[in-house]
């Protein structure tokens, strides 16, 4: 019975028609289907699509052709609802609720009302709700017209992604990923699914959604900032934090850090993000190369400073005046105690391992006097009774048996005296045998070393007479009668009169470098700026004597012409080109040529003197937080800047090596061969720097000829 409710049609005149399906898409195919025509002898049999107040003729025919008294079937090939079959400019006009009307004669009949759209319902999901930044993101769409046909068409995303695939059976997978660099938050997907007309111009149906997925933040860059790459014991050391996501943006969070000694002792602490914490370092503290080791999710760091060595003692007073002095530094202690007794100075000269305790006894005629003791650096002061006969100071180490028990050795004194005496009072009756031939033996020793005496004596005169004799006139106020006549240097020491001075010129003063100065130090209240790093590694600094030292000074002295600030540690130089400075931002160009003007002057002095400077170098690029106070630059890394130019320094011998990040701003300007690999960063060796403005002179030059 529904079935027969379904295609039983709105009987007009006896006309019926068959009903059609209840929605259409564009681009589907239309039948119209009747029975019961019976024709008139004028007139047309017309069949149209009646959408709103538009109508589109189907068909139209002569009414004759079903003149009769019998009533004739009728059946329309199919009409394809796109803007070609049917004969329409504007497609949209038969979107909407639409009709079939066949008109034959006077007699009219309509099909019920269906509905024609363009609409595809298209659905998306995705396998999560939050990725990594790079993550591959996987979306299934599904698309179904409305008149329940899978799609066939295409599908297009966009926002957050752009593709464009075709879509079959109405299901597609797609993959795609955002940049690793993307900031973090909520980001939202469009797609588009859509048909075209069978000449593949025109759009017939189409549809949209939007799925949303968050971009999770992930920590990517961390930035340790250590007080100074030294750290003297028992003092405090600081250590900053910095972490920021893919994007840059600074993260909030705690970063765990542990700092290991060389013999692996801990000490934790916990940074907040862009803060920076402090601990004291153990007077004690073994000295060598700390790590500082940091995470924070996924993201470690490690960086490293060296702990110097610290040789400390420190004094206080037992019973009965004595001394204790504890050494309780990181190092042997080798140094002179000053020791002030009621105004009275005892030096000691002591030498004295980590850990080791020495006690001294303190005497001065029975009294309380100030007893005041320094070591130069540390002092302390107390009132202390004190017993003796004279002020002195000794060591309890060193204390013999004779004064350790002085009490049971006057009373063995006293009786072996009293022995003595009476031994002898018994022994005066007997006579001294042979006492006129011990007489004799005697003089003769004496008259013996009296000549031997004389002898000396005469050997030294006519010695010191010979040596007096050749001294300057004018010297022989300054010069000992002896033969260490100056500490000063040999051309100094000459004997000759004409060349005699009382300075000496020809000794080097290696701590006076005139060049400009930079410190690296904790700098609290300084500017972040990009600037560039020389790092200049003298592997046997000290074995240099003053000849190749001079020879180093002056070239590193030469850098001060292009506004480079030295940073002096031991053998690691540092040239430092900040803007606070140069007042440029492109210090990477004159750190490299800084380099490499320190690179051929070290080679040069290599070839000429047989004493060569092992040196290698090394020049990188990054930001350093700085701040100028009376001439000179004080600056904390930040990031890898100055560790990789040292590591970079450290990794070859006489060369001049760069990091990438310089090599790819002075592409233009270099040329290079690739070096070693220093953990993820890639070096370049440089062996020429292109001088642009010669070579343009000299182009100019060529064409003036030419012309």
């Amino acid at each position: 019975m529904l079935a027969f409710v379904f295609i039983v049609s709105f009987v007009l005149a006896d006309i019926t028609l068959l009903e059609p399906q209840d929605v259409y898409n564009l681009g589907d195919k239309l039948y119209v289907t009747a029975e019961g025509l019976i024709g008139a002898p004028t007139g047309n049999l017309n069949v149209d699509l009646v959408c709103g107040d538009k109508t589109i003729n189907l068909e139209r025919m002569s009414a004759r052709r079903y003149d009769g008294e019998e009533a004739l079937p009728y059946s329309l090939p199919y009409k394809v609802l796109d803007r070609t079959d049917l004969e329409i400019v504007n497609i949209t006009d038969i979107l909407g609720d639409c009709q079939v009307k066949l008109t034959i004669g006077s007699r009219v009949a309509v099909t019920k009302v269906f509905q024609i759209t363009n609409t595809i319902l298209v659905t998306a999901a995705l396998e999560k709700e939050s990725y990594n930044p790079g993550e591959g993101i996987t979306v299934r769409i599904e698309a179904v017209k409305a008149n329940g046909d899978l799609l066939y068409g295409f599908i297009e995303g966009m926002n957050s992604s752009v593709f464009s695939k075709a879509i079959e059976d109405g299901f597609v997978t797609e993959i795609f990923s955002m940049p690793d660099t993307i900031e973090a938050g909520t980001y939202d997907l469009g797609i588009r699914a859509y048909d075209r007309d069978k000449n593949g111009v025109s759009v017939l149906n189409e549809g949209f959604t939007t799925v949303s997925f968050k971009i999770n933040q992930v920590a990517s860059n961390m930035v340790i900032s250590l007080s100074g790459d030294e750290a003297m014991p028992g003092e405090e050391f600081t250590v900053g934090a910095e972490i920021t996501d893919q994007s840059g943006i600074e993260m909030i969070g705690t970063v765990s850090a542990k700092i290991l000694s060389p013999k692996n002792e801990e000490i934790e602490l916990a940074i907040p993000t862009g803060e920076f914490r402090s601990f004291s370092l153990p007077v004690n503290a073994t000295p060598g190369v700390w790590k500082v080791i940091t995470s924070f999710n996924l993201l470690a760091e490690q960086r490293e400073f060296t702990v110097l060595e610290n040789p400390k003692v420190e004094f206080e007073f037992g019973e009965d005046g004595v001394l204790i002095v504890k050494s309780v530094g990181n190092a042997k202690y080798n140094g002179t105690i000053q020791v002030d007794i009621g105004g009275e100075i005892r030096e000691l000269e002591l030498v004295m391992e980590m850990g080791e305790i020495r006690k001294f006894s303190l005497r001065a005629p029975q009294g309380e006097y100030d007893v005041a003791i320094s070591d130069g650096e540390s002092s302390m002061s107390q009132q202390v009774l004190l017993t003796g006969n004279a002020v002195s100071v000794s060591d309890l180490k060193s204390v013999g048996i004779f004064k350790a028990y002085s009490i049971v050795w006057i009373f063995l004194i006293l009786i072996l005296g009293g022995a003595g005496v009476v031994f002898y009072m018994k022994s005066k009756k007997t006579k001294t045998l042979g006492e006129e031939h011990t007489s004799k033996i005697f003089g003769v020793f004496k008259k013996g070393a009296g000549a031997v005496g004389h002898s000396i004596g005469s050997i030294g005169s006519k010695f010191h007479s010979k040596v007096s004799s050749n001294v300057p006139s004018k010297m022989k106020d300054h010069v000992a009668s002896s033969m260490n006549f100056t500490n000063k240097s040999p051309k100094v020491q000459g004997l000759d009169s004409d060349s005699y001075s009382h300075e000496d010129n020809s000794m080097l003063d290696l701590t006076k470098k005139t060049m400009g100065t930079a410190e690296s130090t904790l700098v609290l209240k300084g500017e972040k700026h990009p600037s560039a790093v020389v790092a200049l590694s003298v592997k046997n600094y000290s074995e240099l004597k003053d000849h190749a030292k001079k020879a180093l000074i002056e070239t590193i002295n030469g850098t001060k012409e292009m506004k480079g600030l030295v940073d002096w540690k031991g053998e690691y130089i540092f040239i430092v080109f900040s803007p606070l400075v140069t007042k440029t931002y492109t210090n990477e160009v004159l750190a490299t040529k800084a380099g490499f003007m320190i690179l051929k002057s070290l080679t040069e002095y290599n070839k000429k003197f047989r004493e060569h400077i092992d040196f290698n170098l090394g020049v990188h690029a990054g930001e350093l937080i700085a701040s100028k106070r009376d001439g000179k630059l004080k600056y904390t890394s930040i990031g890898n800047t100055i560790s990789l130019a040292k590591r970079i320094a450290d990794s070859d011998s006489g060369k001049l090596l760069v990091s990438d990040d310089i090599r790819r701003k002075m592409m233009r300007d270099l040329k290079v061969v690739k070096g070693k690999e220093i953990g993820k960063s890639q070096t370049y060796e440089v062996s020429e720097i292109k001088n642009h403005i010669a070579d343009a002179a000299k182009l100019k030059e060529l064409l003036k000829r030419m012309d």
